[in-house]
Formats: C-alpha cells, sequence, structure tokens
C-alpha cells in the first residue's frame, strides 16, 4: 500500500510539475549596481555599499541587535496527548514563540511537537515538556543545539551516546534546574507527566550552574534555503491552497486555514478528547498558532523490531521522499532529502538537478508524516477543485 501511494504520489508532483515553469517574482534578475547606476548624475560617484546579507538561521529573517550570534539555538520536547481529562497538554505554553515547529507521530499514534527557538534566553514559559524521541533528535543534530526535554527512549539514548551529544542535552530527569511542575497544568487535574515546564531563565541558570557547552561557531547555512529578506518573497508556482488538512492517525489532524488578513495560516487540531476541531492557542497569551510556512513530507513510519512492546516508531529518513510547501495561500509539490541522521533536511525541487526549494522567510510548520497517511492528507481553495489535493 505505502509503495503504491508513493507512486501515486509522484505522478502527482510529476503532472503539477509540469505547469511550474513560470519564472516566479523571487527568480526574476536583480537591477544590477551599474544599471542603478544609469540614473545618478555623472557628478556623483555610482558606487553604493549594499548592506550585508545576515539572515537568522531558522526563519531567514534579518538578525536584529539581540540576535544570539555564536550561539546555539534550543530545540525544547512538547506535549501533544489529547485522550481525555487527565491525559491533555493542550493549550501548551509558548508554542507560538517558536520558529520552527515540528509534528511527528510517536507511540500510540500519538503525535509530539519539538518547538525550535532561536534564542533560549528570550524564551517564555514552555510546556508541558515531554521525553525526547530519536526521529526528532535526528532533524536537528547536524546543528548541534541545545535540546531540552524530561526523559527518554531507550533507542534516543543510544543515538546520544553515539553521537557524543552530553554536552547539548539538558534533560529535566537528571536537572533539577531546568523546570518546574507547573501550578496551572496542574489546575488542570491533568497526570503529573503532563505538567513539567520550562522557561529561558531556567535554561540560562541551567546552563551557567552545569557548565554545558552554549556556543557555537556561526553556522555556515541556514535551516532551510531562504529567499533574501530583502527580496520580494517568492509566488508558489502550484495553484491557491486556503485550507490544508494533515492527518497522523486517526486521533490526531493538524488543519491550517489561510488568512489573507494576518498573511499567516492559522492552525487548528482534531481534538481526541471533544472529538472537535479547535483553535490551536498558546496558554500564555490565547493566541492562536500560525505559521508562514507550512512544510509537510511524507516517508515511511514503523514501529522499530523488538520495541514493539513500547511501539517506539522510526521514521525512515534514508531515502528521502515527496512531501507539499505552503505559503502565501498557495502550494507546491516537492521532494525532499536527508539520509544519514547528521546530515541536514533538504527541501529540493522535482527537477534533474534536484535544485533547493526556495523558502521565504518566516516561522515554520514542518510535519513528518507516514505513508500510511498520505492518502487522507488533502489542501483546498475556495475556487479550486478538490481534485487538485493529494488525496484524490
Amino acid at each position: 500500500m505505502k509503495r503504491f501511494v508513493s507512486i501515486f504520489l509522484a505522478l502527482c508532483i510529476a503532472a503539477a510539475s509540469m505547469t511550474a515553469c513560470t519564472k516566479s517574482p523571487a527568480s526574476e534578475s536583480q537591477p544590477s549596481s551599474q544599471a542603478a547606476s544609469t540614473a545618478q548624475s555623472a557628478s556623483e560617484p555610482a558606487v553604493q555599499e549594499e548592506e550585508p546579507y545576515n539572515a537568522a538561521l531558522l526563519t531567514g529573517l534579518e538578525k536584529d541587535a539581540d540576535y544570539p550570534e555564536g550561539r546555539r539555538f534550543t530545540a525544547v520536547m512538547v506535549n501533544n496527548i489529547s485522550d481525555g481529562a487527565t491525559q491533555q497538554a493542550r493549550p501548551q505554553a509558548g508554542l507560538s514563540d517558536a520558529d520552527i515547529l515540528v509534528e511527528i507521530k510517536a507511540e500510540g499514534g500519538i503525535t509530539r511537537f519539538m518547538a525550535l527557538y532561536e534564542n533560549y534566553e528570550t524564551m517564555p514559559r514552555v510546556g508541558p515538556v515531554r521525553s525526547a524521541r530519536h526521529q526528532f533528535f535526528q532533524l536537528i543534530l547536524p546543528f548541534h543545539p541545545m535540546y531540552v526535554h524530561v526523559g527518554e527512549s531507550v533507542v534516543q539514548t543510544e543515538y546520544k551516546n553515539n553521537y557524543d551529544y552530553s554536552d547539548f542535552d539538558l534533560n529535566g530527569d537528571v536537572l533539577s534546574t531546568l523546570g518546574h511542575r507547573d501550578s496551572d497544568f496542574r489546575a488542570r487535574g491533568v497526570a503529573t507527566e503532563h505538567t513539567y515546564v520550562t522557561s529561558g531563565e531556567e535554561i540560562t541558570k541551567t546552563i551557567e550552574q552545569f557548565g554545558y557547552d552554549s556556543s557555537i561557531e556561526p553556522y555556515k547555512s541556514t535551516f532551510f534555503d531562504f529567499v533574501p529578506y530583502n527580496e520580494e518573497p517568492r509566488v508558489l508556482t502550484g495553484g491557491d491552497a486556503t485550507s490544508v488538512s494533515v492527518v497522523h492517525s486517526a486521533g490526531y489532524k493538524t488543519y491550517f486555514d489561510w488568512d489573507a488578513t494576518e498573511g499567516k495560516y492559522m492552525m487548528s487540531q482534531y481534538s481526541k478528547a471533544t472529538g472537535a476541531v479547535q483553535p490551536s492557542v498558546d496558554a500564555n497569551n490565547d493566541q492562536q498558532l500560525k505559521f508562514d510556512n507550512v512544510i509537510v513530507l511524507f516517508t515511511d513510519i514503523h514501529v522499530i523490531p523488538g520495541h514493539e512492546a513500547k511501539d517506539l516508531q522510526e521514521v525512515d529518513y534514508t531515502f528521502g521522499g515527496l512531501g507539499y510547501y505552503f505559503n502565501g495561500g498557495r502550494v507546491e509539490p516537492i521532494r525532499w532529502q536527508k539520509g544519514a541522521a547528521d546530515q541536514v533536511l533538504r527541501l529540493v525541487n522535482d527537477d534533474a538537478d534536484l535544485t533547493n526549494v526556495k523558502v521565504n522567510p518566516g516561522r515554520s510548520y514542518i510535519a513528518v508524516v507516514d505513508l500510511d497517511e498520505a492518502e487522507n492528507f488533502s489542501y483546498s481553495a475556495a475556487a479550486a477543485s478538490s481534485a487538485d489535493s493529494a488525496a484524490q
């Protein structure tokens, strides 16, 4: 079944790519300094020094004066369970401040989040923090960020030890200063494991007290191949997409609706506890989560042999796969590559050279989805036929 779906999606992308030959605004050549100088008076110098391109690692936006240059970014594992009154992590705290939010299936069909923050010192209250999983760790490993979690699977322990990650691994199970059981989450009546939160202040204290290494040489590349922030955003070539439906499992589904006024994709989730779709909001500020970029990547996800009892999941990053990129109320079918755990994730075009997809700057949501759920994935637009979606 997965092989059939993969082949079918490949044919969909190939067909879509044939209609994507129109040159987008971001790909048009910019005026050269020589051409621009013709408008100047002959008596004035033609040379103008341009500001150096200085993009933030996770968003591609221009770095501000407070940018933490030479410091590792921070990844925090965040609970997303919504199975009942005592098994409830929503609404989570601090996700509206994340620069990138990753969602992948874990055990029992439940998804988990990994929230990435450029600057841990300015992080708000974030949680409930949950245990580490290697399918998330592999996505961030090439960048060596600080990795915040409470506990870890046995497979994640193996990965951490194999890649000698102890200097950057912050585990609330062993670090008393990293976080605390939050009174607001306790007041909801949820189980204790859904109440742990951290913050920039607590992470800073932990790093200083225990001597963790948060410094790093400036990153040589950004997380994605971003369109330069000083150029016009790229217009995606695959048509309109104002509604996106991502199914991770029967009980965990994530939705995005394009808000033209906000210029963002607004996030909602199906709640297994209530049986209804609800806006995804931040408990810190009651704001609905919103993203500039929505990226959906398909691959095989299966139980790790020998770990059936705990249902630990393996995400196949080896061969890459197919996916979709949403921005500006529009869509493009894409491919993706990764390979080994220590290799970076690449979004690529379906061309002969597999050139990088140019991602518009901004905050991003990334879903890694099992091929078994590809037939349930869909997107649509007000004036578009549902036949344009991947599910048809």
